[in-house]
């Protein structure tokens, strides 16, 4: 497959810009994992270096998950759903909320 990567500087990351605002990415990892998937360290490093103290990390993968008080300054939360999948309908409501309250926030 020929999937968009950010390649820029010394960054090399699973991810896509959606909007100046919004950026799409595959699951920060640790450990053997981050071989093949994103560095959960390559990640924080990017958001701080590119956009500290003004993103929040939402955690759709219901298969893989993190402390989200432990990564991202505390900035992450979980809203989990099965990858390929649609989103439980009666998340969508809390979701989007969460995503208006921090936005409305930042700006």
């Amino acid at each position: 497959k020929n999937k968009r990567r950010l390649i820029e500087g010394d960054f090399d990351l699973d991810l896509s810009y959606i909007t100046d605002h919004i950026i799409a990415m595959g699951f920060p990892s640790e450990g053997s994992s981050a071989l093949i998937r994103n560095s959960m360290e390559e990640v924080q490093r990017f958001l701080d270096e590119r956009h500290r103290g003004k993103y929040k990390v939402y955690n759709l993968c219901s298969e893989r998950a993190y402390d989200p008080t432990a990564h991202f300054e505390g900035r992450a939360c979980r809203y989990p759903f099965d990858d390929h999948n649609p989103c439980p309908f009666e998340m969508l409501k809390p979701f989007c909320e969460d995503v208006e309250q921090y936005t409305n926030a930042e700006n």
